[in-house]
């Protein structure tokens, strides 16, 4: 049973979206926090969300960004830093909604989010940048949203990154006099309450990913390479686990192959359904791929099957790096490599043996990053932001 919240100081948590499935992250983060009470802000919801239990939720009227002048599209062109700003009315609606909360402190998820409320935020108000993926990638190729950014970089009082390649890539934006990697975390009480996966000499042998079905997020790749090794192995299978833009096509292809029957698209689960999944399976897949400056933040998924007890393979790409110790909890390969995958799936294939002692390495380095562990951190940060305001 978890312990109940202390009642302390109120910071709004703001994301765009609420309830966006690849993104739990931020509900499991603002259900562990203990020393602050957070007000969970957005401007829209996700289709069937529902507000973590507990957690006081309210809506900031209009949509930053949503559309854009003339004027705005021309200044974005000139590379120009006003082009990102938002409306009068949008700053009136968004401080009108942060006054009413009656908050100490803003902590955005998101730069782009950070863009938005930055010039709403009442005089005095401390402001936290929480960075992730494509918001410090793939959106940085736009000069004008460069500058915006550094901007807010100036205003922040804190930036909390979920890879130290992210604080690089914004070192020459001008950092904060406070700077933190702490990465997005992951549930061991939920993905780490089972027994270690069975991992035996003619037993099962389930590959297994999970992830939004895109292009950077890899699962053709995975596919590709289980295709590779699956005659070689008759009792191997593959599971993908997700929904997205590319899902249909990846359907498409598994239908088509001469495995079909041992591939199973199950679409979008929610996580309790995911550990189960997980602890079904025997190694984990993640191939990341830097597509249109997209770069991968941190593998909350790599995380949680880590710490279901599941042997790791990833792409060198982006936060991926920092999660994995080759030989301890799983290997690398280079993204976009699917043969050298593919090498690495027939290793762990036939040692059960490695597959076991990688599992149990994964399992001991995930609890680096559970939620609650990371949470704790992320209010350290918070609190001493909030108490040097004060001061």
């Amino acid at each position: 049973m978890k312990a109940p919240r202390i009642v302390g100081p109120r910071v709004a948590v703001i994301a765009p979206v609420l309830g966006i499935p690849s993104e739990v992250w931020i509900a499991r983060q603002v259900q562990a926090f203990r020393q602050i009470t957070p007000v969970l802000m957005g401007w829209r919801t996700e289709a069937g969300w529902q507000a973590p239990p507990g957690v006081e939720t309210r809506m900031i009227p209009g949509q930053p960004g949503s559309e854009k002048s003339l004027s705005q599209r021309i200044m974005r062109k000139l590379g120009l830093a006003r082009a990102e700003r938002p409306s009068a009315a949008q700053i009136t609606m968004t401080r009108g909604a942060i006054e009413a909360a009656g908050v100490q402190a803003v902590l955005c998820h998101f730069a782009w989010t950070a863009i938005a409320v930055a010039p709403a935020l009442p005089p005095g108000m401390p402001l936290i940048l929480h960075v992730h993926g494509r918001d410090v990638s793939a959106l940085m190729a736009s000069p004008a949203y460069r500058k915006a950014l550094a901007q807010v970089l100036a205003r922040s009082q804190a930036l909390i990154a979920v890879g130290q390649h992210q604080v690089d890539r914004l070192r020459p934006l001008g950092l904060p006099a406070r700077t933190r990697v702490i990465p997005c975390g992951a549930p061991l009480e939920l993905f780490a309450a089972g027994p270690m996966p069975v991992q035996a000499t003619g037993g099962p042998l389930r590959f297994i990913s999970v992830g939004r079905m895109s292009a950077e997020k890899g699962m053709r790749e995975s596919l590709a390479a289980f295709e590779t090794i699956a005659g070689e192995f008759p009792q191997a299978e593959l599971v993908l686990i997700g929904f997205g833009p590319e899902y249909d096509s990846i359907a498409a292809a598994a239908a088509a192959s001469p495995h079909a029957d041992r591939i199973r698209l199950t679409g979008r689960l929610d996580p309790e359904a995911i550990a189960r999944e997980l602890s079904a399976a025997q190694v984990y897949l993640q191939h990341s791929r830097e597509v249109g400056g997209w770069v991968e933040g941190f593998g909350v998924t790599l995380t949680e099957a880590g710490a279901a007890g599941l042997p790791l393979l990833a792409s060198a790409s982006g936060g991926l790096v920092d999660q994995i110790e080759e030989g301890v909890n799983g290997f690398l390969f280079p993204q976009g490599d699917v043969a050298t995958q593919a090498a690495l799936m027939r290793r762990l294939a036939t040692d059960p043996a490695e597959r076991a002692r990688l599992g149990e390495g994964a399992r001991r380095l995930a609890a680096r990053f559970d939620t609650a562990r990371m949470a704790a951190e992320l209010e350290a940060e918070i609190l001493a932001v909030i108490g040097k305001a004060v001061a």
